[in-house]
Parts: structure tokens; sequence; C-alpha cells
């Protein structure tokens, strides 16, 4: 997707040195600490946990320690990839630019096709959220980029609002994933934003959202079939 990278790249411990950096415990959610030099971007950042932290909760996939989002005010960059931020499980860190570091260094900054704004940047933080979440539930050891980006763009999509997230999809144009697709890194790699509307359309048409995130949970190879 746009602004993120790749699992395998998330994975690389990477975190930088915060100069005067603070920990602030998020008051609406004391298990979420966030370390930031300035603390004009921390009320958004507890905010947009909170939102992703529910929604995930709705799927019956609770938080299980504290997660820790370091605030940083310069490039995140992996092989010449730009990233707005992203999920470190060997630290079990999120590392996230602030929005104005976003804006200060990023030409054109873009999500889901549009330009990239302060309901992106929620957006951009509940999806490192659900990265979190989610390795603090996994069933199984190692785990391909597809199951963890289909409940992150998810995720990403349930905070925003309903007419911005209507716009992202009717111009996005693609179905749900249907019975006997294979989400797969492929389709991941080549169409992630239509990936990321596939998901959350499919996602939030089952009956039983819970029961598929338990299949991504378990999931061990680089594709899932849908039941």
């Amino acid at each position: 997707m746009p602004g993120f990278v790749p699992k395998l790249l998330l994975l690389v411990l990477l975190i930088p040195v915060f100069a005067a950096a603070e920990e602030i415990r998020c008051a609406s959610v004391p298990d979420v600490v966030v370390r930031s030099v300035f603390h004009d971007s921390v009320d958004e950042v507890c905010q947009a946990a909170d939102k992703a932290l529910d929604y995930l909760a709705r799927l019956k996939l609770l938080q299980k320690r504290t997660i820790f989002i370091d605030i940083t005010e310069e490039p995140i960059v992996n092989q010449g990839l730009h990233a707005y931020g992203r999920y470190d499980s060997r630290s079990d860190r999120i590392e996230l630019m602030s929005y104005a570091a976003i804006r200060r260094n990023l030409p054109r900054p873009m999500m889901y096709g549009e330009p990239f704004d302060d309901v992106h940047f929620t957006g951009a933080i509940a999806h490192e959220v659900a990265h979190a979440v989610m390795q603090q539930n996994l069933k199984t050891e190692l785990i391909s980029p597809s199951p963890q980006e289909y409940l992150a763009h998810a995720t990403q999509m349930a905070v925003l609002p309903d007419a911005r997230r209507t716009k992202i999809l009717r111009e996005l144009a693609v179905d749900p994933w249907v019975s006997g697709d294979a989400i797969s890194d492929v389709y991941l790699g080549i169409e992630p934003n239509k990936f990321a509307a596939k998901s959350y359309q499919h996602l939030t048409a089952l009956a039983d959202p819970a029961a598929f995130v338990a299949i991504l949970l378990n999931a061990k190879w680089f594709y899932i079939y849908v039941p």
C-alpha cells in the first residue's frame, strides 16, 4: 500500500534515537504509551488508537499488553520506500511519523488514491495498532503479509468517517473477496489499494467476522483461500 512497507520490511529492527522524548500514557486507553518530543500530536494518536482497539474488540481481538508508539519527526525509509508508520515485532513497538513530519518531508503524500490528510493520519495510526494487536494474538510463529494487511486495512478503513470511506470504496470500484478467492501477497503487492477495499468489504459483510479473524491468526502461507 502507498505509505506502508511489506511485512518483511516491517520486521526490520530500526528504531531511531528520540532526543528528549517523553513517554505519555493515553488517558482514554492507559495501555497505550506514546513517546514524542512534541506533544501536539499525542491526543490525536491516543484517540486513533482508542478507535482501532474498539473496532478490534468487536472482532474479539483484544489487546494483551501495552502498545508503545514512538512518534518521529524524521522520514521512515526502508530500501528506498517511504512509510508513514510501521510495527516492529522484535521490539514490539510502533514507529510513526508525526502528521507535521509527513507533510514536511513527503512531497505528495497519498492514501487510497487521495491526498493524505488528518483523516488518513487517524487511519494510518489504526493500521499500525491493528498490526500490534494481531501480533499479540497470533496462533502461529510466522505469518505472511497478506493476512496481516487484510486486518490492518480493514481496521484502517473502519475508523474513517462513513462519507469518506464510501467515497474511497466507490472510486476503487472493486467487489469484496468471495468464496474460493485467494487473498494473496501477490495481489497485495500489485494492487494494495484494491486489496484494502476488498478486505474491508469482505470482513464487514460476514455474518461472523470474528471467525474469519481466527483463520487469519492461524495463517501460515502466502495466501488464504476464502471459505
